[in-house]
């Protein structure tokens, strides 16, 4: 009998043992058809002749036993309401974040009675302050805020089919400011590389300056090992641009650049299949042109609530734009290029991706740094590697794929 209430609807047993009741159907039937032993059929004879007078119901079949309610101290009831109402409709920062396992201990602090979290939460529900479907018991997280511009850059990437005629997953490299919430810097790109990163990086700050911090996880291409540095953290520190990171398994930390790429995944696919874009330079021209415009000037912020460019100038305007010019004559090419570090031969050979390069001048035996310049845009478009030793330059090489096709000696 035990379960049978959930295997069948009420209705369909109290047919069949009535039927058996009345001797219409033989036991042996009637325990084929609802699946349960005699004792147990018996048992359900003897219940349906106790109901047949109240006639059918739902009740007959199983009935839970009522609960007797506790009855509160009128004390813990007020303090529970108050407390209550406050995270409902009162509380600037956890506004529909019930910590019911806290409310349970202060009830036994100040009035000395013991209830449990999960007793407090059903009080909430039943009496309206608490609707599981909207309101949350999960730590509420309070979002840190910069007070002006240019204090904090958020920096991240995300992988997604950005290009759906493509039909593959690309990289949507993107950075904001942290008080406005401004897009800053955006680009799409084939694969997630530091290259890739370093020139949104350099895109950013020719833009708009240099911030003091920027604001990262703990991908390898930003986390440096402990004594040493990665290529983006170095080129940041040329340019004395500070490298903050999330805490290991902190996703909401990173709660406001996530948030734009969820604003952007909303949109931008369905624009490049709506305007055929096949390919990356197409899309990054409706990004360019129709997505971060519009989002920076028109779209009006839900946390801020006024558009990220109104803010932006608003700061600069009220003095609170931490934002520095980058130094004249700063060799950008060099800070944001790829270095790396090769031992020279005794015949001034070194190799490097697998090629052998010559250096006639210079030094033997010892390191020399290679500053690898990837195709940049209409104003680079071939590889330059130049090779250099205490600060000079010795020498630079024109790359085409695994070809060289042109070099000159600097010294």
């Amino acid at each position: 009998m035990e379960q049978l209430h959930k295997r069948m609807k009420w209705q369909t047993v109290w047919n069949v043992v009535a039927e058996y009741a009345i001797k219409k159907i033989p036991a042996k039937a009637a325990c084929q058809w609802l699946s349960i032993s005699r004792i147990q059929l018996y048992r359900l004879r003897k219940r349906w002749f106790e109901w047949r007078e109240k006639g059918p119901s739902s009740d007959w079949l199983y009935q839970r036993p009522k609960r007797i309610g506790v009855q509160w101290p009128v004390a813990v009831r007020n303090y529970l309401n108050a407390e209550l109402d406050y995270v409902k409709t009162q509380s600037p920062f956890f506004k529909g974040h019930y910590n019911f396992s806290f409310m349970a201990q202060r009830v036994h602090q100040k009035l000395g009675v013991k209830l449990s979290r999960q007793t407090i939460r059903r009080y909430a529900i039943k009496e309206g302050y608490f609707n599981p479907a909207i309101d949350t018991a999960a730590k509420a997280y309070i979002r840190f805020e910069t007070g002006g511009i240019g204090m904090l850059f958020q920096h991240d990437s995300s992988i997604h089919v950005w290009v759906p005629y493509a039909k593959r997953h690309d990289v949507l490299i993107a950075t904001i400011d942290d008080h406005s919430r401004k897009l800053v810097g955006a680009l799409l790109v084939p694969k997630d590389t530091t290259w890739h990163h370093l020139s949104v990086v350099r895109q950013t700050v020719e833009s708009y300056g240099c911030p003091i911090a920027y604001y990262l996880d703990n991908h390898i291409i930003f986390k440096p090992e402990k004594d040493s540095a990665t290529q983006f953290t170095r080129a940041l520190k040329s340019l004395e641009i500070e490298a903050k990171f999330t805490k290991v398994r902190h996703p909401q930390s990173k709660g406001k650049i996530e948030k734009h790429f969820d604003y952007l995944q909303r949109r931008l696919p369905f624009l490049c299949e709506r305007y055929k874009a096949k390919n990356l330079t197409q899309a990054n021209k409706i990004l360019r042109e129709e997505i971060i415009p519009y989002y920076n000037e028109e779209h009006i912020h839900s946390e801020i609530e006024e558009t990220p460019e109104k803010r932006w100038q608003r700061a600069i305007k009220e003095g609170r734009s931490f934002l520095k010019p980058i130094p004249e004559r700063t060799p950008m090419d060099h800070h944001f290029a790829l270095h790396y570090t090769r031992n020279v031969g005794g015949d001034g050979i070194f190799t490097f991706h697998g090629m052998e390069f010559r250096v006639e001048k210079g030094p033997r035996y010892k390191d020399v740094l290679l500053v690898l310049l990837p195709p940049y845009g209409p104003r680079q478009t071939k590889t330059l590697l130049s090779v250099l030793y205490n600060g000079s330059t010795l020498k630079q090489f024109v790359l085409q794929g695994n070809k060289i096709i042109e070099e000159w000696n600097v010294i």
